[in-house]
This record gives structure tokens, C-alpha cells and sequence, in this order.
């Protein structure tokens, strides 16, 4: 969300709708960066005159901070940081599970840096330390402060060392401090350079720090000890947002049910109740019923339990759940009996979706194959046999069926960006349609089958296409049904009555009584005397 330059005189940052900023601190006004329209992921060159980041259509790209047209260095799948070395080469992290990848400043082909290990998911958050020698990085193994920890990586010989467990997010101080992130806490350990060993125990050094799921804080240090950062707390896991319905119109009826870390809602096949994943505490499945207006528990596992699926009878939910190992399939009864049981063995990740109207499959995404992130059927008799849907080198996610059963709408950055499309189901092969044009993600179908629906990139707005399934399928133009300030992830966290006539929302960032929270910066000018302060290291 923010960065600072290296000498501590501009910190350039992101805007609710994804411009980027940059603001000179002798100065009152910021100013847009060109072609930072729609960027995330910000980060400086090591003399302060560049600005990186990820552009709309997910390449990585950089802009001369004074202006001029941006250079594209070439395509990514998404970056979870980025550092630029002295030698002029990247550093960076993509937006799915593998390891980090290595690219020239000046633009070329990215070659892997990192491997993953058995139990890991994704390393992400690099920093290169200085001297270019090694790179510091988080290793996630799963959601959760439990499953992060930092790791040093000596780039000559490819030597991986454990730091710290529990962390993420790591900066290299040059007072000798290595400062990481623990969710809404910065803590500091001295740290060694010429050994890269930390040489003490980690101390909170500042609370109140806005910091994600993936393990990112909105904080950023330079040499001269200007510390920036965006207060707040943990986002992602275990941040408060709310439920609301909002009608086509954008009306909002917000529910009585109190704030959590609410993600994904599918609401049941009859309308009545709400199956939906609580990323906080222990991050299981939850269900709220409408009429009784009552939140009640459905897994109880202390591992990560998510993206729930109703089956087509209500009578059962699927999901996805990490308490056997890596996140495979399970399922359970809907009224809370009986048990939790597994339906896939795999060593990749899976996340279910929707089941076909005659429950006889169900369309789940999995992750880390040969072919990226693909789209698979997992028959539900006999010995549950999984067969590919979609499988490509892009990244295909977020499948919807028509109620029909005879289509599936789908997102994909087969284009370069994220945009719908919509194939026929089983056989994809019968024809492809692309439904949006100007970047689109989690589609979702009307219950009478003639509607689509999905949102921009940013969140802020939810499209409405006119669609026919029946003889052949025909799709209109693409409006603007509503907008507003709401939750967006990786997956789809909104949802539509079986009426058709409201959308379950989720209010991001919202506080108990529903107003948002409201973003600043905060700066603090001679941080690092503190820093020495809290944390000795005897310099």
C-alpha cells in the first residue's frame, strides 16, 4: 500500500481505486504517477528514481518518478513483493504458489529463484539485503501467523536459512535490525549482516499497523530512518467487516449479524440460510440463518477451513480444508451432524465452487499443477474420480454453473488481464464467449438463468449482462448495476438471493457500526533512535 524511497524524501502510495501517488515530503500535494492507474505493489530502485509495480493487465512495470511513459518489464501472474537490487535485477513473488522469481530492470524474461519445499505454499515479501549477496523472504505454509516464517536465502550458493517463525514481511534496518510483521505489530531482532544470523530475541517496536493475510504490512523504512505507515491492524485474516444486502438500485439492509473476518458467503438452494468461512479464531465454516437470525459454527478443526459449496438438495456443504496437510476437498452435513468427510487426496491445492444441478460433480479450482491454476469435476460416486475442465498456462478461477448445468462462467488472464468468459459444460470445446471487455472477476449467475453478473477489478462495481442459454447461448452488453465500497478477495464474496433481487455483500473495513475506516499515513522522522532505543545491538 505504501513505500518509502531509499533516501527517505518521497513515499509513493495507492489510492482506494488503485492510482498510484507519489508526494515529495517537502511538499503538500501529491501527485498521480503516469500509467499507475490501476498498480499495486509498489517499490523503489536503489537511487530512488524509479517507481515499480504491477499494472492493470499483470505485467511488471516501472516509471521514471519524474514523469514519462512507463516501461513494461514483462508479464507476472500478480506480485506479493518486489525488491530491485544494485546489480539492476527484481526480486520478485507472483500471486500463486511457487517460489521467487529473478528479472533484469531493464525488462526480460523472469527465471525462477526458489523452489518450494513439501509443506510450503508460496514465498513472497523479498528484500535484498545490502551488498546484493542474499535476499531476505516469507514462506507461507498455510493462512495464519502460525504458518509464516522468514527465511535468508544466499544468492551465490543458494543456501536457505531459517530466521524467524511466526513472522512476515521482513526489512533490513541499517542500524542492524532485521523489523518484521506479526498481524498489526512491527517487531525488530538484531540481526547480523556478515553472518546473517539474528543475534537476539524479536521486540515489538510499533503496534496499530495495517497488515494483510498474505502477510503484508503498509510500512516502509529509508535510510536516513523515515518510518511511513498506514495505521490499522490485521485485514485479511481476522479483520472485523459486516454483512449487507444491497438491492439493484444499491439500497443497503445491513444484517444483525455482529462484525468478523467474514469471507465468501453462498447462500443455501433455498434461500434460508447463509454458509460462509470466519477467517478469525480458529477459521471455520459458519452458517447464519436468515430467520432466526443466528450465526452457528459447522467445523470445528484449528486448521484453515474454506470456500464453502452447498450441494443442490441443501443437505450438505463442501469446502476446502488444510487439517490433513496441504488444502484439499471435504464436505459435511449442513445441520451440523455427523462428520467431516475427505473426498480428494492430492498434492496440489484445491478449493470447490459449485456442484452441477444434479449434484453428480462438483467444479473445483486447483492449484500448483503443470498447467498453472486450472479448473477440475470431481465425480461424487463411486470412487470420485477428478478429471480437468480447463487447463491451461493461464490462470482459470472462480467458475460459476448456469442453473441449467449446461454452461460455466469463469475468470481468466488468458488476454493479459482478468475477464469473463463463459464455455460450454461439459465439453468446452462446443465454443467460448468472452463477457467482459474492460477487466472483469468473480462471475456469478441469476437464479432464473438469464443474468449475469460479475465485478470490475477494483471492486467497486457490479456489471449485469443479459444472457440466453436456450437454444444456443447469446450474451448483451455489459452495465453498471450498482457500486459501492465492499469487500473484494481472491475468491467471489458476494452472493444473490434465490429471488434475484438482492446481493449479500461484505462491507470492507467497516467498524462495528458499520461506518469505514478511514486511511491515513503517518510518518515518523528519526524512527530509527527508537528503534536502537527498544531493541539494543550495541552499535
Amino acid at each position: 500500500m505504501v513505500a518509502l524511497s531509499p533516501d527517505g524524501r518521497q513515499i509513493v502510495y495507492n489510492s482506494p481505486g488503485g492510482q498510484l501517488y507519489v508526494r515529495d515530503l517537502d511538499q503538500l500535494d501529491a501527485v498521480p504517477l503516469r500509467g499507475a492507474e490501476n498498480a499495486t505493489g509498489p517499490f523503489f530502485s536503489p537511487d530512488g528514481q524509479w517507481v515499480g509495480f504491477l499494472s492493470e493487465g499483470d505485467q511488471l512495470v516501472k516509471v521514471s518518478i519524474h514523469g514519462g511513459p512507463p516501461v513494461t518489464l514483462g508479464p507476472t501472474a500478480g506480485i506479493l513483493g518486489a525488491s530491485w537490487g544494485r546489480d539492476d535485477t527484481i526480486i520478485f513473488s507472483e500471486f500463486r504458489p511457487g517460489g521467487l522469481f529473478r528479472i533484469p530492470a531493464a525488462g526480460g524474461d523472469p527465471e525462477p529463484l526458489t523452489t518450494l519445499e513439501d509443506d510450503e505454499v508460496a514465498h513472497v515479501w523479498p528484500e535484498i539485503l545490502p551488498g546484493g549477496e542474499a535476499v531476505l523472504f516469507t514462506v507461507l505454509k498455510g493462512a495464519g501467523i502460525a504458518n509464516r516464517q522468514i527465511d535468508v536465502l544466499r544468492l551465490d550458493t543458494g543456501e536457505r536459512t531459517l530466521l524467524v517463525s511466526g513472522g512476515s514481511y521482513p526489512q533490513y534496518a541499517p542500524t542492524g535490525h532485521l523489523v518484521f510483521a506479526v498481524d498489526g505489530t512491527l517487531r525488530a531482532v538484531p540481526f547480523d549482516l556478515a553472518s546473517l544470523t539474528v543475534t537476539g530475541d524479536p521486540v515489538p517496536v510499533l503496534e496499530g499497523v495495517t497488515t494483510t493475510g498474505t502477510g503484508a504490512a503498509s510500512a516502509s523504512f529509508a535510510s536516513d530512518g523515515t518510518l511511513v505507515y498506514v495505521p490499522g491492524g490485521a485485514e485479511g485474516v481476522g479483520a472485523e467487516r459486516t454483512l449487507v444486502w444491497v438491492d439493484r438500485e444499491g439500497a443497503e439492509e445491513p444484517l444483525v449479524a455482529e462484525p468478523r473476518a467474514y469471507l465468501y458467503p453462498r447462500i443455501s438452494p433455498d434461500g434460508a440460510r447463509v454458509a460462509i468461512d470466519v477467517q478469525d479464531e480458529e477459521r471455520d465454516i459458519w452458517i447464519w440463518d436468515f430467520v432466526r437470525e443466528t450465526l452457528t459454527r459447522l467445523t470445528f478443526a484449528s486448521e484453515d477451513d474454506r470456500y464453502p459449496a452447498w450441494t443442490p438438495d441443501g443437505q450438505r456443504v463442501a469446502f476446502s480444508s488444510t487439517r490433513d496437510g496441504l488444502a484439499n476437498l471435504f464436505w459435511k452435513a449442513a445441520d451440523g451432524t455427523g462428520t467431516v468427510e475427505r473426498l480428494t487426496e492430492s498434492p496440489t491445492r484445491q478449493f470447490p465452487y459449485a456442484f452441477t444441478p444434479d449434484g453428480s460433480h462438483l467444479v473445483f479450482r486447483q492449484d500448483g499443477s503443470d498447467t498453472s491454476t486450472d479448473l477440475v469435476t470431481l465425480a461424487m460416486d463411486g470412487e470420485r474420480v477428478s478429471e480437468p475442465l480447463l487447463a491451461t498456462e493461464f490462470t482459470e478461477r472462480n467458475a460459476v454453473l448456469s442453473p441449467d448445468g449446461r454452461y460455466f462462467a469463469y475468470q481468466s488472464n488468458a488476454s493479459g488481464q482478468d475477464e469473463i468468459y463463459v464455455q460450454p459444460f461439459p465439453d468446452v470445446d462446443e465454443g467460448r464467449w468472452q463477457i467482459s471487455t474492460d477487466g472483469g472477476i468473480d462471475p456469478l449467475w441469476g437464479p432464473d438463468g438469464r443474468e449475469l453478473f460479475y465485478r470490475v477489478p477494483d471492486g467497486g462495481s457490479v456489471m449485469a449482462v443479459t444472457v440466453e442459454t436456450n437454444p444456443s447461448f447469446t450474451a448483451g452488453n455489459s452495465d453498471v448495476l450498482f457500486e459501492g465500497d465492499y469487500y473484494s478477495g481472491f475468491g467471489r464474496t458476494y452472493d444473490i438471493s434465490s429471488d434475484g433481487q438482492r446481493f449479500l455483500m461484505i462491507k470492507a473495513g467497516s467498524q462495528a457500526d458499520g461506518t469505514a475506516v478511514e486511511r491515513q499515513l503517518v510518518i515518523v522522522l528519526n524512527w530509527f533512535s527508537e528503534l536502537q532505543a527498544r531493541v539494543p545491538t550495541g552499535r
